[in-house]
């Protein structure tokens, strides 16, 4: 790289050295155009042929001649000069045929010299190339054109060999004498002019500017030269002072972030760009948000300087907030039209998890984590991503800095939830009294009427109708679940419900349903591949995930399908063993997976990956008599199966039966004593 960067010149051209090559270029030309007579001179006197000559040298100056009058860059018809030399040295060669011509091969080692005042190597090595293609070439088919004699090829070598010495020579004459002669004294003159004039300008823009600039040395001392609007924005700098102490004055958490980082960035322990990515970044200060990003000045791994770049950014952060409640509101709005049902369900669930959530510090963490995780994932399933972020938020605190979130935290999910619910119930309230009937079920009951059914089978008909399908519930997870697909880059994940004609007491199974979102979102987090992965695997590029209800011999099964990657049993073992979890078996390894903090992912996202969910799932399911059974092969999927014996009291309210659809109806048997 670095012979490359000998050989090439830099791309600019200055004025001074565009200059100086167009007069070099038209001596240049003036001395090709003397080669014709002289040469023919000398071929009249050798007896060579002066027409010969005459032609030769003709041919050779129209090359040239081409490139000066129609090539616009001074260096690209220098090279061609050097090409053109040495092609009018292989004339003169030809010319002089007989006893001289061996003295005729000093034309090419004297031109060759001389091109050096070019100041580019691209030229000196055009012209030894030439040199070297026109002694091995008309040595092969012509040799009477090269040497007076039967010349063997060694000979060829050695003149070659003389041509490249001194083409080593040439370049780095050429190339010293570009840097250090060519347009130097004037490059210096006009840049020096040009950084005055640029000085006095960015000083101007930066007492005018609406943004904060800072350049800071690897010590974090701040230069003088800087921005008058931070002195504004955060008081008085005093000179010599560093970032750290400055901000200190401003927000001390957020200097001793930004100390830590800083210290971090010069240690030089990791990569520039990511040590830059890790700065602390979002500052609140007198109730206004303010975005720090650092740049750095120079080139390699450990620059000198930074740029401190600080911009206001409160205008655009309540501009986002609010068109972001906007959204919600509508979201709300959709939600409430089209299933004021379910979505009553949510709020009424997720107002249980608030007010639980509001006594942080007085909860068992483990009862607190799980309370933000299932309201981060149904408050983002019925995309309210305002709350969701927030929950987020304090679940980083908690595995991040050890700390149950603080007051002011809490208070403004509180207030945000309490925004949230005004919403709804400025749009009527999310109580529904409407019942859902399938044509099944209209087309059962039109048959019950005219058949002159009893009033107790009418009556028993219209207790099932108001039971929730489980069709539809499981429709709702499935869309939910193709959105989180599309958001995490999963590829075209073909997501299926597998017909069922169950209905379920809407009221006794919300905190059920509530909590299956986490094995939804685990789902496809974990066990999915990308389309990628899955090609590589052998695997169709379109990932599958089933949901599933069905009843038999006595129990409600409820399954989530996919046919992804498969849990990573190794993973599994070494992670419980190093919470010193029993791992002999497999049951014990299926234990493990929903225990508190456990998540065979490296990272947390802000779908999955916290080591809390599965486990708010379990204690759900185990709450209304139930078991969760998992069963996973490696690059074939998962199941997870939520298993309940039929009762009264968990289906129906006392009617001991899962209510199927008119065309398939049936009684459960009682669940084993």
């Amino acid at each position: 790289m670095k012979f490359v960067d000998f050989l090439v010149l830099p791309k600019e051209i200055t004025p001074f050295e565009a200059s100086y090559l167009r007069r070099l270029n038209r001596v240049g030309l003036g001395f090709f155009a003397l080669c014709v007579p002289v040469f023919t001179g000398i071929a009249a006197a050798n007896g060579t042929g002066a027409l010969t000559a005459i032609a030769l040298t003709m041919a050779v100056l129209l090359g040239p001649a081409v490139a000066f009058l129609t090539l616009k860059n001074p260096r690209s018809i220098s090279v061609i000069y050097g090409v053109a030399a040495m092609c009018m040295g292989g004339v003169l060669v030809h010319l002089g045929q007989g006893p001289m011509q061996i003295e005729m091969h000093f034309f090419f080692f004297s031109v060759l010299a001389m091109l050096a005042v070019f100041g580019n190597p691209m030229v000196v090595l055009s012209a030894t190339v030439t040199v070297a293609l026109h002694h091995l070439v008309l040595w092969l088919l012509l040799p009477k054109s090269v040497f007076n004699y039967d010349a063997p090829v060694w000979v060829v070598g050695v003149h070659a060999l003389f041509v490249v010495l001194e083409s080593v020579a040439a370049c780095f004459i050429a190339r010293s004498f570009f840097d250090n002669v060519i347009g130097l004294e004037k490059v210096v003159a006009q840049r020096t002019s040009q950084l005055d004039g640029r000085n006095r300008d960015m000083r101007m823009v930066l007492d005018n500017v609406d943004q904060g600039f800072i350049t800071l040395d690897r010590k974090g001392v701040m230069a003088a030269e800087r921005s008058r609007i931070v002195e504004r924005w955060f008081g008085p700098i005093a000179e010599g002072a560093t970032l750290e102490s400055f901000l200190r004055g401003v927000d001390p958490t957020f200097a001793a972030s930004t100390a830590v980082g800083w210290e971090e960035l010069t240690g030089g322990f990791m990569p520039l760009e990511l040590n830059l990515h890790q700065m602390p970044g979002s500052l609140v200060h007198d109730g206004r948000h303010y975005r720090f990003s650092y740049e750095p000045i120079g080139e390699g791994e450990e620059p000198e300087r930074f740029l401190l770049v600080i911009s206001d950014e409160t205008n655009e952060v309540e501009r986002a907030v609010g068109e972001r409640e906007r959204r919600e509101e509508m979201r709300v709005f959709e939600h409430l039209w089209s299933d004021r049902r379910r979505f009553g369900e949510f709020l009424s669930e997720a107002t249980s998890l608030v007010d639980t959530i509001a006594q942080a510090r007085i909860l068992e963490l483990v009862i607190l984590k799980r309370a933000l995780h299932t309201l981060k994932g149904n408050a983002s399933f019925f995309g309210l991503d305002s709350v969701a972020d927030l929950c987020h938020k304090m679940e980083n605190r908690i595995v991040e800095e050890g700390e149950v979130p603080d007051a002011t935290t809490i208070e403004v999910l509180k207030v945000r939830w309490d925004r949230i619910v005004r919403d709804v119930q400025r749009l009527g309230g999310a109580e529904s009294n409407v019942l859902e009937l399938s044509r099944e079920d209209r087309s059962e009951l039109e048959r019950a009427i005219r058949s002159g059914g009893s009033p107790e089978r009418l009556l028993a008909l219209l207790k099932d109708f108001e039971l929730e399908p489980v069709y539809g519930r499981l429709m709702h997870f499935a869309q939910h679940a193709a959105q989180i697909a599309a958001r995490l880059d999963k590829g075209n994940v073909e997501v299926a419900v597998e017909e069922t004609t169950l209905r379920l007491d809407a009221d006794q199974w919300a905190p059920f349903w509530a909590a299956l979102i986490h094995a939804v979102r685990n789902a496809i987090d974990h066990g999915l591949e990308t389309a990628e992965e899955r090609e590589l695997r052998g695997k169709p590029t379109a990932a599958h995930l089933t949901f599933r209800a069905s009843s038999q011999a006595g129990h409600l099964a409820i399954e989530v399908v996919d046919d992804g990657r498969g849990i990573d049993w190794d993973r599994v073992r070494a992670k419980a063993a190093q919470q010193g979890l029993p791992t002999g078996t497999r049951a014990d390894l299926v234990a493990a997976l929903f225990c508190e903090g456990l998540s065979t992912k490296e990272t947390a996202s802000e779908v999955s990956g916290r080591g809390v969910g599965m486990g708010a799932l379990l204690a759900v399911t185990e709450s209304m008599g139930g078991a969760v059974e998992v069963d996973s092969e490696t690059d074939k999927g998962t199941t997870v199966r939520m298993v309940f014996p039929v009762s009264g009291a968990l289906v129906v309210g006392g009617a001991r039966r899962v209510t199927l659809t008119p065309a398939r109806r049936s009684e459960a048997p009682a669940p084993p004593s």
